[in-house]
Parts: structure tokens; C-alpha cells; sequence
């Protein structure tokens, strides 16, 4: 990067931490950008606010100048993203705010930060140079150096120990919602590995299902088309045709509801590490009384004997609920479900994704709806953002 390129960065940077203005961070050679404000500023980098896609305070991250490749003060998502976190705030959701932290102006940034994360076992997200990311908990600070107790939240058995130069790291994820979580988690991380237990034949799939309907057992559901995006939740209805999942995010909150057909699952696992640490996640948001969103509903009741595809969608409709539907064919649409005159057909007015003030209208055939995302805060959001637009 030229010199007149860092300094030009370094000025956006001190101007956000002056103006307290909301800035995107791009990163180099990486799709992940930070958005956020910044907090604090020395010779080796930067610490500033991050925020989530609703507009919640996800804690903090130390980024070294090296490893940003831009900073944005004026975009499309910025103006949203100001939206949602006004948004948020109105109306009192969790986490709407920052959770304090305090600096030291005369100690290095990454010291500091490394420094309370060993104090107070506090669980951190490291990115080192050559692009390796490491979670894990301070063991040791020495001028040079940081010794790490690492883990991996899927599989106990990755739990390690490094060591690493502190010029090695380029970022730092510090207090997030899951990082926090996992600082409470510490014993959980560094139990013996629970050897997952799953099943992929349809008939055994339903009897899962259908136990776990009465039982409340969280279980992890795997879909046949992209694998990579699995959920975690209980089973609230469940027929010979399709299952209603209440969800639970990757912080052990009430995340909405998903509606399957049983034909599209590939996979249901019911013990791994990840689904007990989760499971312990939402024990954890239940005691501190943070499992769920005010805006939402996690009580809802489905009656199984009816079709749950176009129950949902004529719910939705009549009480105008955004949905999120993915179609036979992978393509997927959020927006709102809209009266057809045709018999075992629905419209759908959905969101252009170039520009969401703008709505585009598709019909389609019940049947050719697999998932149905509904309730979940996104929704509810963007319901009330673009209320007086549509």
C-alpha cells in the first residue's frame, strides 16, 4: 500500500473517531468488512464499534493499519446500517447498545487488548497474517509475545496451545455477543469431544423428528441443497410432509421459525460439541433473561394436520409477515405473500436486492416452495423500516 494511501486512512480514521461517525473498514484480501465507530487510534491500529446486520452492538475489534484496504464514510448499506441501529435502539433490543470498555491512552492498543482479555478471560477472534483465524483465551502476555489456549467451538478435540509474535496479528475480535458467551463457556470448551450422533435415512429422520416434537431436545438440522447452512432448533410441528424448527442463532437466541420439507433434509444430528455448547448458550440467555428479541414471538403453536406451506403463507399474508422462501429450483425470496387467483397458487411481493424501496411481484405454486424462514428480527425489521414504502 502507498504511503499517501495509509495516511489518507489513517485521517478517515481519526475523523470517525472525532465525529464519532459510522464508517465501513474493508479488509485486505478479504470479503469481511467492519462497520462501526471508532474508539481509539495509536501507531499500530485502530479499535472502533462493530455493529451486526440489525443494528446490534457486537463488541469490538483492533484491526492493525496493514490489514485495512479502505474506509467508507458514505454508501447505501452505511444509511441502512445507521437506520437499523436508530432502529434498535427505539426500541430497546438487546445488545442495542455498546457494552463499555475502558483505554489506556499511554499503553499500546493490542497490548491492552490482550492484556483484559487475560485478566478477565475474556474469549477472543484472532486473524494473523497469513489469513489464520484462532479463538481461544489469553494464557500469557510478554513483550513480544502471546500465549494462547486455543479452541475450536465444533470439534473439543482442536483444543490447543499456541504461541505468537503480536506482530503476527492483524485483527482482534474482543466482547461480541458469542464471544462473551464463550468466555462463560471456558470448561464447556475444553471437555472431553462428544462424538456426534446423526442419521440420514428419511424414515429415521421422522422418528427424530417426531420425538424430539415432544421431548423440546434441540437437534441440528442439515439440508440437502448447501449443507454449509444448517440450523439449530426444536421441533415445534412435525407431519409427513414438512417440520416447523423454532430456531436458535449461533448465540443461543431465539432466531425465528423455518419451515422444511422432510424430503430437502439430508441430516439431523442430535449430540455434538456444537449443539451442547449451544444448548448451554441458551441456558445461559435464559438465566440472564436475554434469549429473546422483544419484537419477537417464540410461542407460537402450529397445527400439524393442516398443510404448514400454505397455512404460513396465507398467515403471512393476511397479516401482512415478511417471509424469507427458498423454491424447488435453489432460488430464494424475501418479501410479502400476496392473494393469486388462481387455486394452489400465491404471489409474492419481494425485495430487489439493489434496491429494497423497490418491489418486484412473482407468482408461484405452493408446491414449489421447500423452506419458509418467518418471524425472525430481519424480518421484523425491515417490516417496520419500509412500512410507510409499501
Amino acid at each position: 500500500m502507498a504511503s499517501e494511501q495509509r495516511l489518507e486512512i489513517k485521517e478517515n480514521l481519526r475523523i470517525s473517531l472525532q465525529q464519532e461517525t459510522l464508517v465501513n473498514v474493508m479488509q485486505n484480501n478479504s470479503s469481511i468488512f467492519y462497520t462501526g465507530i471508532v474508539v481509539a487510534l495509536d501507531q499500530g491500529g485502530v479499535i472502533m464499534t462493530t455493529y451486526t446486520e440489525d443494528g446490534l452492538a457486537n463488541g469490538y475489534v483492533y484491526l492493525t493499519y496493514q490489514d485495512i484496504f479502505d474506509v467508507d464514510f458514505e454508501s447505501d448499506d452505511l444509511a441502512k446500517m445507521e437506520q437499523r441501529i436508530q432502529m434498535a435502539q427505539r426500541l430497546k433490543l438487546i445488545d442495542a447498545q455498546p457494552v463499555p470498555y475502558q483505554l489506556n491512552q499511554k499503553v499500546a492498543l493490542l497490548t491492552q487488548v490482550l492484556g483484559t482479555a487475560l485478566v478477565e478471560q475474556q474469549a477472543l477472534l484472532l486473524t494473523l497474517q497469513d489469513g489464520t483465524m484462532l479463538e481461544g483465551f489469553v494464557t500469557a502476555v510478554e513483550r513480544d509475545h502471546v500465549k494462547l489456549r486455543t479452541f475450536d467451538k465444533f470439534d473439543n478435540r482442536e483444543a490447543g496451545q499456541r504461541q505468537l509474535d503480536q506482530h503476527q496479528i492483524c485483527s482482534a475480535e474482543f466482547l461480541g455477543t458469542e464471544l462473551r458467551l464463550l468466555g462463560q463457556s471456558h470448561s464447556l470448551l475444553f471437555r472431553p469431544h462428544l462424538e456426534p450422533l446423526s442419521e440420514t435415512t428419511s424414515l429415521k429422520i421422522f422418528a427424530i423428528l417426531n420425538r424430539a416434537c415432544e421431548n423440546g431436545q434441540r437437534v441440528i438440522m442439515v439440508p440437502k441443497l448447501k449443507p454449509e447452512l444448517f440450523f439449530i432448533g426444536q421441533v415445534r410441528a412435525v407431519n409427513a410432509n414438512a417440520a416447523v424448527f423454532a430456531v436458535v442463532d449461533m448465540n443461543g437466541l431465539f432466531g425465528g421459525y423455518e419451515l422444511i420439507r422432510l424430503d430437502e433434509i439430508g441430516q439431523v444430528i442430535i449430540k455434538s460439541d456444537y449443539l451442547r455448547l449451544l444448548n448451554h448458550f441458551v441456558g445461559l440467555n435464559l438465566s440472564q433473561g436475554t434469549y429473546r428479541q422483544p419484537l419477537l414471538n417464540d410461542e407460537r403453536a402450529f397445527d400439524k394436520t393442516v398443510d404448514l406451506f400454505q397455512m404460513i403463507l396465507e398467515q403471512s399474508r393476511r397479516f401482512k409477515r415478511l417471509v424469507r422462501i427458498k423454491l424447488t429450483d435453489g432460488t430464494a425470496y424475501f418479501g410479502l405473500p400476496i392473494r393469486s387467483r388462481q387455486p394452489g397458487e400465491l404471489g409474492l411481493r419481494y425485495f430487489d436486492e439493489d434496491d429494497p424501496l423497490i418491489s418486484k411481484r412473482k407468482r408461484f405454486r405452493c408446491s414449489e416452495v421447500v423452506e419458509i424462514a418467518f418471524d425472525y428480527l430481519d424480518a421484523e425489521l425491515t417490516k417496520q423500516q419500509f412500512l410507510g414504502h409499501h
